[in-house]
């Protein structure tokens, strides 16, 4: 039986033209066109500040989020506090919570009105614009988050440890230590540090139609990866580019991971996939933990228990050699928080 690893933890050029020059003027330079980078993936560490973890991506976005406490009860919502690159950019917040809320909300730090607003988008509430922003700059002074509906209720109150120390962290990773743009470490210099630009992988067109597996290559392709002899889901095919297919052979299943191996198959051939980033879990196994595949996209889930609230999602793109990884978001931390931090990121082109 296979050995379950634990898990704690486009751009579009415009081809029409300007105005024209006037006569004297310099040219405008003619658009550089896109091209893939072939930059290796190297995803960035997170970091952990008491009840609250913390990362960034190598775009300059970064993301802190609440964790349930090591001791006591759980808050009914998590929070989570992000912030892309560039001068004075914004913060955005998100809460998520199993229960209805009542919007708007009322936010109050150590008893004092804060912020009031909310949205429902995509199974969170979010908060944006000056209310964002002034939550986030008064929750590095204060000890105590009380959340307030719309009737007044209290949802819940959260314990700030950590949440200055990890603004502050964001702070200086961003390169706004010392700037009037930090949300902690704020100063007299203006916040100019410019966006990091992300790496380009060009993806290839997907096209034609997937082929039918023969059940012995199936029987060799699960032997090749070494899977389990229980009973397994059957294989499945995608289309990839031109002749060839993608197969998800699914080769070991626990309770709440599904670990398949992936071959490209052509003309009755089947060869493992290759990947410039290791899979999460094992990397000697190069298995994919509950793989999808869509449009040229690869996603994976490794969840670290059931709850979902802890793990590595990955997203690769196909580049019609091997999967190039395009997205990493982590949550190395068991405790409640399912807004994964987004570690590395890449700009995906066809």
């Amino acid at each position: 039986m296979r050995r379950f690893l634990s898990l704690a933890l486009p751009l579009t050029l415009l081809a029409c033209n300007g105005p024209s020059e006037p006569p004297g003027a310099v040219p405008t330079p003619a658009p550089v066109p896109v091209t893939d980078t072939a930059t290796p993936p190297r995803p960035l560490p997170l970091a952990r500040f008491g009840d609250w973890a913390v990362g960034c991506d190598n775009g300059g976005t970064c993301q802190t989020g609440s964790l349930m406490p090591e001791d006591g009860d759980a808050p009914a919502l998590t929070l989570s506090i992000e912030r892309g690159p560039g001068p004075d950019a914004p913060v955005a917040i998100r809460l998520r919570s199993q229960a209805t809320i009542a919007l708007p909300l009322t936010a109050q730090v150590d008893g004092e009105a804060v912020a009031r607003g909310g949205t429902a988008r995509n199974e969170a509430i979010e908060l944006t614009g000056a209310p964002a922003m002034a939550l986030a700059t008064r929750l590095a002074t204060g000890r105590t988050l009380t959340l307030l509906d719309a009737n007044g209720a209290t949802v819940t109150t959260m314990p700030l440890k950590g949440a200055s120390a990890a603004l502050r962290w964001i702070d200086d990773r961003q390169g706004r230590a010392g700037t009037t743009g930090a949300l902690v470490a704020k100063g007299s210099r203006p916040d100019t540090r410019p966006a990091p630009a992300l790496p380009v992988v060009r993806a290839a067109a997907i096209s034609g139609e997937a082929a039918l597996l023969d059940p012995l290559l199936v029987t060799r392709m699960r032997k090749e990866a070494g899977c389990d002899e229980d009973d397994l889901p059957e294989a499945t095919t995608q289309t990839l580019d031109g002749p060839r297919t993608l197969a998800i052979v699914p080769c070991a299943q626990g309770a709440y991971n599904l670990l398949s191996a992936l071959f490209v198959v052509e003309r009755g051939t089947a060869v493992p996939a290759q990947f410039d980033q290791p899979v999460a879990g094992d990397p000697a196994d190069d298995l994919v933990y509950n793989a999808t595949f869509e449009d040229g996209i690869l996603d994976t889930f490794a969840k670290g228990r059931g709850l979902g609230d802890c793990g590595v999602v990955q997203r690769y793109a196909w580049d019609g050699t091997r999967f190039r990884l395009i997205e990493l978001r982590e949550m190395a931390e068991c405790r409640g928080n399912p807004d994964f931090i987004r570690t590395w990121s890449a700009r995906v082109i066809r």
